[in-house]
């Protein structure tokens, strides 16, 4: 599995770091300008007189309109906490009768202050029910424009913000889309189809997992298939070969029945060959139950034992048995100093196995060559023989060689044989292994 470079939790955190710095330069940005057009287009003091005018007035006509007196000072105090950012100083008579920055205890100064020289000069005529009285008017007004301003850039900087974020985890998000539709196909029965893994995340991981999963499935599957189908052709390959003895052995028994037109020699041949055809049965079945038996058999412990002390006895027995029924068996090469890994009682079947066929199948007249040999990994074993061409002669299931390939792929080996005419040729593949 490939190397994480980047983790989603570092991408997260990479993604908001930029998206804090690249927010936060474009909000101190658009203040600095918007601050910068405040200060040059809504402080000067045209602008300054024109929003006091504008105030007096307002407040001229909510006087006459509710036809207040200079000293319905509640009133003002309503006025001004409604209008926001405005400071509101009344006289009449010049003398103080109310003043918005007074808190309750300068009250006391009230119908008692006299009119200020500043108050004098900036000072606007309204008419109060009670009589004319001055009235100034003081105000940040440009603080609103300040508040709207740095509101909006919040909101802007903020919606970049999240842009930015959005966009950074867009190609994860697409991707999580991507796999959540691959699994889709694979429920689906599509188990072909190859996952797309992109990057080294976590979804990657995921991604790599599930295509790791994918693969063993099909592994399965195709292991299953294969086993279906060697035994289904196994089962066709053994109905054909055990009705041809058996068809040969009902046809010498109804012979035998047969005693009023058949001479006792006669009926002696017939039993004879009967009990072959029964015998070549017989030896059919145990081969279909050995192979069969394999699958449901717990594997042996394999041990690791030099070539010498596990194989030169059972070669020795086997040249013996051989030369005893008259064959010529020749040796060439030499046991290695090796170790190889097996189960003794298994590797013991495998020799019986081809023993079994080299008495059937193989041509007394004729030699056969055991050669041994050895490379850096393997250590075989080579058996070559003529192939027996006679009317009697037997004809092979290949259920044999079947047993003995399962018995050496359960010792970790390999076996393999090839026909060239009548050149018959088996090799035994085993691991080596270290002591």
């Amino acid at each position: 599995m490939a190397h994480r470079k980047f983790t989603l939790t570092k991408k997260l955190a990479l993604i908001i770091l930029l998206a804090a710095t690249v927010s936060g330069l474009i909000f101190m940005t658009m203040q600095k300008i918007s601050n910068g057009l405040i200060d040059r287009y809504l402080n000067s003091d045209e602008y300054y007189k024109s929003e006091s005018t504008q105030s007096i007035a307002k407040f001229s006509n909510f006087v006459k309109t509710n036809h207040l007196p200079s000293t319905d000072r509640k009133a003002f105090g309503e006025w001004v906490k409604k209008e926001n950012y405005i400071m509101l100083t009344i006289y009449k008579d010049q003398v103080l009768q109310y003043d918005s920055n007074y808190s309750l205890e300068d009250e006391s100064g009230y119908g008692v202050e006299r009119e200020t020289l500043y108050a004098q000069k900036h000072s606007y005529s309204v008419m109060f029910s009670d009589g004319e009285g001055r009235v100034t008017v003081d105000g940040f007004f440009s603080s609103r424009y300040y508040d709207i301003t740095f509101t909006l850039e919040l909101l802007s900087s903020t919606l970049i913000f999240l842009l930015i974020v959005l966009l950074g985890i867009r190609r994860s998000l697409a991707y999580l889309r991507t796999i959540h539709e691959e699994i889709h196909i694979l429920e689906g029965g599509e188990l072909n189809y190859e996952m797309t893994i992109r990057g080294h995340d976590e979804l990657a991981m995921i991604a790599e997992s599930i295509e790791e999963l994918r693969k063993a499935f099909l592994d399965k599957l195709d292991a299953i298939e294969t086993l279906q189908a060697e035994s289904r052709s196994l089962v066709t390959e053994m109905s054909h070969d055990m009705r041809t003895p058996l068809t040969s052995l009902i046809m010498y028994l109804e012979f035998a029945k047969k005693e009023q037109s058949e001479s006792v020699s006669d009926n002696g041949r017939y039993i004879t060959n009967a009990y072959g055809k029964a015998i070549q049965l017989k030896k059919l079945s145990d081969d279909l139950f050995d192979y069969f038996l394999l699958d449901k058999e717990q594997e042996e412990d394999l041990e690791s034992i030099a070539v010498q002390e596990a194989i030169y006895d059972l070669i020795s027995d086997q040249i013996a048995i051989l030369r005893q029924e008259q064959f010529k068996v020749r040796i060439m090469g030499e046991l290695p100093q090796v170790y190889i890994t097996v189960n003794l009682e298994e590797l013991g079947r495998v020799f019986d196995n081809i023993l079994s066929n080299l008495l059937k199948y193989a041509e007394p007249k004729d030699e056969i060559c055991i050669t041994f040999n050895s490379n850096a990994e393997l250590f075989e074993i080579q058996l070559t023989n003529t192939i027996k061409i006679a009317e009697d002669s037997p004809e092979s299931t290949g259920l044999g060689e079947r047993i003995i390939g399962r018995m050496m792929n359960r010792m970790q080996g390999q076996f393999s044989r090839s026909q060239e005419g009548t050149s018959y040729r088996v090799v035994l593949s085993f691991s080596k292994s270290k002591v």
